[in-house]
């Protein structure tokens, strides 16, 4: 007879971050990456193999490439085509907290006690923060608080493998940028990310 039991409670991912509708202008690198730490608290349905997981968790995007978000003494903020070879490092990125909700498979667990396990989900995320950052061979600076990247994001994602370390990919179905410099050339850009999800 099988005997549900707990799930993870904790889950750590990093992944590979990629964009898709951006303009042709953006030559991305393949710096790009995301993270996230999530707690989850599950509801196991029945005598089954299947369980309901509700979560919270703290999200990072970081998007290298070669467009700048500058910000003038005014506060007015423009976006600059950098050319190759030009800065050492260049990025954009975004912070979210986010909620989760997820419906688990987990198969029967073999005798090492490593059992397979698929995980689909969706969340929901509240922006706190954004910047942009740029260095050069003469300079580095940051610009925080950036406007424009957009308050709520939401998507859709899977996680699956056996043991504490699994393969992850997740979509954004929401546009990174809902007003500000980037809005005209930016507004059907998405995001996308594969990784790996340390689970505990």
């Amino acid at each position: 007879m099988f005997i549900p039991e707990q799930g993870e409670g904790i889950v750590f991912t990093a992944s590979s971050l990629s964009i898709s509708g951006a303009p042709s202008s953006f030559v991305p690198s393949n710096r790009s990456n995301a993270y996230a730490i999530q707690v989850f608290r599950e509801q196991i349905i029945g005598l089954s193999h299947f369980s309901i997981a509700g979560g919270l968790g703290y999200s990072g995007q970081f998007y290298h490439g070669n467009i700048h978000i500058e910000v003038a003494e005014n506060g007015e903020q423009n976006e600059v085509l950098l050319s190759e070879g030009s800065f050492k490092s260049n990025r954009f990125a975004t912070e979210y907290a986010d909620a989760l909700l997820e419906f688990r498979y987990r198969g029967i667990a073999n005798k090492k006690g490593r059992f397979t396990r698929v995980y689909v989900g969706g969340f929901v995320g509240y922006k706190t923060n954004a910047y942009s950052h740029l260095h050069t061979s003469n300079y580095e600076v940051k610009y925080y608080h950036i406007q424009g990247f957009n308050p709520l994001r939401y998507g859709v994602y899977i996680r699956a493998g056996k043991g504490p370390i699994n393969l992850s990919a997740s979509v954004g179905l929401s546009p990174l940028v809902s007003s500000g410099a980037m809005l005209t050339d930016w507004s059907e850009a998405t995001s996308s990310s594969v990784g790996l999800s340390l689970m505990l």
